[in-house]
């Protein structure tokens, strides 16, 4: 066989393979084994979580002396590193290790859990900087997500926005999974998606599927190395890159990442403009000590994707808009109650009254081409909608190894950021400046409790070979039972000032056409012909200070001016009983304490329903445990058969996880479980990984009752997921996906109604009736059982590439969705879809020069994409819907050196 070269492109995300030596082929070097086996080397291969990510293949080279480990063979045991690759070229799951899970570093295959690594081939092979979050689901299974308004800060797995982590610590801007901006780009080299609650290890707040584990790039050390690429494609896709790094001397090493992003959009009116600047430092001044300092700053100018109002199955099967003509009706001054301007027996939605035709406007009432309001195009968001994003974030984490089996870890981090978003739908938010605070002091133990054996033998498997000639022979061999331990302390506060204002927020009563070939205004948005918007404030309407036209609600959970601290001792324990199994424990209790008011701005008339709820003060307190219990199984080399118990209890917070004046004690003990197992497989010599997962995973989320407070509904997911890697040789590489996901919501007593919508049934009703259904008449469905919306129970997908010796290479992307109804009557529905992806690339044989061009949805697929899936954002499916993307072409030019 011909000696590997690495291919630089897949080395152009700074990839989790490292500059620090030339592994072999991990093809052929690899272990499917895991690190079950692993004997030998110093603690000095703990857990450096500032160095550049290290090999766990065995190297026909060995590393230079600044790197951070060593050899040495008396020791008995070692811990594998937290983010462990062979090479770039490697997408095979037995090859990559993920310390996010357990708090310690396991090999993939081995963890009990179900993870997905995202590695630099897929990143790079895949486009991924210039996609948004959606794309994950061509590279894990169980992901899904609707269009939540355009944001793409986080995916939807099972069904529930994603949690984020970076380096280890939350990240508090996607807060809920539908503010906070398209996801930065430019910071990793690696994602590991872990699907299901967060582990003991990690601060968790509140219910999510599960999260992305985002490992950040590291300084290069064996040398100056960088890279440079543009990208451009149809519909004004413009994005550009650059990466430097390396040894400053033989103690310190930097590197250096910037990505600019000023690009258009299919969609009328919508763009994406960024820019993201990464550094980072590692410094080793000891051999025992290390510290790695990264930093995280971005700007970013978007308007989100309002896609077309008023689903139908007439618009999805059809391709017919129904066109209603509304004119502006202002419906007179606030109604005052007691002096207050707010009353929850008249509220809070203003669409509660809907929005009828007129009778004289019912011959507008008809069905119209999609094509008269701009095709596929069409964004209900006009040019004045929009937002912003600013944020800053630093971290150090720095690591002392005190001996051979005791390690301390401390990882510091800060976020800042700023938000603004308004469309005139009329909906607002705005943080003028929200920042988190995060330590984490972990100390890891390793070490042996061998049971039985003689005094001499334990003696030699200890190490203490001082007179090895007089030792008499073995007897009896001990039985190994290895520790690694992982116990610590996070404190975390963040500040989180949020001003949301959504309580006249509709959809349905603006017109996108062909009247006069305008998108008219609702009726709530004038109260005088000419007059700017929001000249009158109807009902809880507040002006945001320092925000023109901008207005929030006090009261809407969102709104907020909270402090919160979060208070966690942790621990997390392996026990390896021999090579075959395995028991993983682990536990947390999260002190939260909290105050909340009302943000700056909110009238002293305003009726304080947080006060009324909390006499005492808006205090806030609780604890909240986690439990985690895994035992796991090797039967041979090849297999691990593994399940895992969860017991949790996790808090309801508003945007950005900010707790709000109407906070309950309801909100912020809300119960959590999973049953998960699986069986993850690693044959032809490690070529083809095969990982299977089954679960059953029940949380709570609120439902209003009442108007006022929020009860727990029970949510049952249960599924399975399958991912199937194939890597034979340098050449080919294949990752396949396939899942299936049941999730139903139980709406029983003390709740007397299912689910709410915006809009409880589709827009057809209103030209069967205007008079009985107007649009947007806000409602609830029967209490009961209902089945997951905007969520398609089965999906598969794959990706693959072919690279030839000439460097010529292929690729290819699919994947396929069963229908998914849009609502809670289950009228409408989306049939099956897919989407296939074509692309070709080429290498010059110097390595240095790399050329892409990709076909994306390549037979041209007009695929429909609900506002919401699952749990998240579903309410308003009857108000949303967009179609993907249509046939596009997209190139790319890199340069390393």
């Amino acid at each position: 066989m011909n000696e590997e070269v690495p291919n630089p492109t897949s080395m152009l995300g700074g990839g989790p393979g490292s500059w620090d030596s030339v592994p072999e082929d991990p093809l052929l070097t690899s272990s499917p084994y895991g690190d079950m086996n692993r004997r030998g080397g110093d603690l000095g291969n703990l857990q450096p979580l500032l160095a550049q990510n290290q090999s766990t293949a065995p190297s026909s080279t060995t590393p230079p002396s600044s790197s951070p480990t060593s050899s040495s063979a008396g020791q008995s045991v070692t811990m594998p590193e937290t983010i462990v690759s062979t090479t770039n070229n490697s997408v095979l799951p037995s090859n990559y290790e993920i310390n996010s899970v357990y708090g310690m570093p396991l090999n993939i295959i081995d963890t009990p859990r179900s993870v997905q690594v995202i590695t630099q081939q897929e990143i790079q092979q895949s486009a991924f900087i210039s996609q948004n979050v959606m794309s994950l689901m061509y590279m894990a299974p169980g992901l899904y997500m609707g269009t939540t308004f355009g944001e793409f800060s986080v995916p939807n797995i099972r069904g529930m926005p994603a949690n984020k982590y970076i380096n280890g610590m939350l990240s508090f801007l996607p807060g809920t999974g539908y503010e906070g901006g398209p996801m930065n780009m430019n910071d990793f080299d690696q994602i590991n998606i872990v699907q299901g609650p967060t582990m003991p290890s990690l601060l968790s707040i509140r219910a999510a599927g599960g999260y992305l584990d985002i490992q950040t790039k590291r300084p290069y050390w064996d040398g100056f190395h960088g890279y440079a690429t543009v990208m451009e494609g149809m519909y004004d896709q413009n994005l550009w890159q650059a990466d430097v790094g390396g040894p400053i001397n033989d103690k310190l090493a930097f590197r250096f990442s910037y990505l600019g992003n000023y690009s258009g959009n299919y969609y009328y009116n919508d763009y994406l403009h960024n820019q993201a600047f990464y550094g980072a430092l590692s410094f080793r001044p000891y051999d025992n000590y290390e510290i790695f300092f990264n930093n995280s700053f971005y700007t970013e100018g978007y308007n989100e994707i309002g896609g077309i109002n008023r689903p139908t199955q007439q618009l999805i099967s059809n391709h017919e808009y129904l066109s209603a003509f509304i004119p502006n009706v202002f419906l007179g001054p606030p109604v005052l109650v007691d002096h207050h301007k707010v009353n929850y027996n008249i509220g809070p939605e203003l669409y509660n009254y809907g929005v009828s035709v007129l009778p004289k406007y019912y011959n507008t009432i008809h069905y119209v081409p999609l094509s008269a309001i701009g095709g596929y195009r069409a964004n209900l968001l006009n040019p004045g909608s929009g937002g912003f994003v600013v944020s800053e974030r630093g971290q150090i984490i720095q690591r002392i190894n005190v001996d051979d089996g005791f390690q301390i870890i401390n990882n510091s981090n800060f976020e800042w950021f700023t938000y603004n978003y308004q469309n005139f739908t009329p909906y607002n938010i705005y943080t003028p400046g929200s920042w988190v605070g995060q330590n984490n002091t972990s100390f890891l133990f390793n070490f042996d409790t061998p049971i039985g054996g003689d005094r001499e033998t334990l003696a030699e498997e200890k190490g203490d070979q001082s007179d090895p000639k007089n030792l008499p022979l073995k007897k009896k061999q001990p039985f190994r039972i290895h520790h690694t331990v992982n116990t610590g302390f996070e404190v975390d506060y963040a500040n989180m000032i949020v001003y949301e204002g959504d309580f006249e927020q509709t959809f349905n009563p603006w017109n996108m056409g062909p009247l006069a070939d305008a998108v008219y205004p609702s009726y709530f948005q004038y109260n005088l012909p000419g007059r700017p918007w929001f000249s009158k404030y109807l009902y809880q309407d507040v002006p945001i200070p320092g925000r023109p036209g901008q207005v929030f609600n006090p009261g809407n959970f969102s709104s907020t001016d909270s402090e919160t601290w979060y208070l966690r001792p942790y621990w997390q324990h392996q026990i390896d009983f021999g090579e075959h199994f395995s028991i993983f424990m682990g536990a947390s209790v999260l002190s939260l304490m909290g105050t909340a008011q009302n943000p700056v701005g909110t009238p002293s008339t305003y009726y304080d329903f947080g006060q009324a709820l909390h006499p005492t003060g808006n205090y806030f307190s609780t604890v909240i445990p986690n439990f985690d219990f895994s035992p796991r199984w090797k039967p041979n080399e090849w297999t691990t058969v593994y399940f895992d118990f969860q017991q949790a209890y996790l808090a309801e917070t508003g945007a950005f996880y900010g707790l709000s004046p109407l906070t309950s004690n309801f909100d912020l003990h809300l119960h959590q479980r999973l049953y998960s197992g699986g069986i993850n497989f690693s044959l032809l010599n490690g070529k083809l990984n095969i990982l299977t997962a089954a679960f059953d995973q029940v949380f709570q989320e609120l439902e209003s009752f009442k108007k006022v407070l929020l009860v727990p509904v029970p949510i049952d997911v249960v599924g399975a997921t399958m991912q199937v890697v194939y890597q034979p040789d340098r050449h080919l590489w294949l990752v396949a996906n396939a899942s299936y996901i049941l999730g139903t919501f139980d709406y029983g007593p003390p709740l007397t109604t299912g689910p709410s919508m915006d809009q409880p049934y589709p827009s057809n009703y209103v030209l069967l009736n205007p008079e009985k259904y107007p649009f947007d008449r806000f409602g609830y469905f029967p209490f009961g059982t209902y089945n997951y919306v905007g969520w398609p129970n089965f999906q598969t997908s794959f990706m693959a590439t072919y690279t030839l010796d000439c460097g010529i290479g292929f690729f290819a992307s699919f994947n396929a969705t069963s229908p998914q109804y849009l609502a809670y009557d289950y009228q409408v529905r989306i049939p099956w879809q897919y989407t296939l992806n074509l692309g070709i690339n080429y290498t010059s044989p110097d390595k240095h020069w790399t050329a892409r061009v990709w076909f994306w949805n390549v037979t041209d697929q007009h695929n429909w994409i609900t506002l919401g899936s699952g749990f998240a954002t579903s309410f308003a499916n009857y108000d949303e819907l967009m179609v993907s993307w249509p046939f596009w072409i997209q190139g790319q030019v890199s340069y390393q050196f």
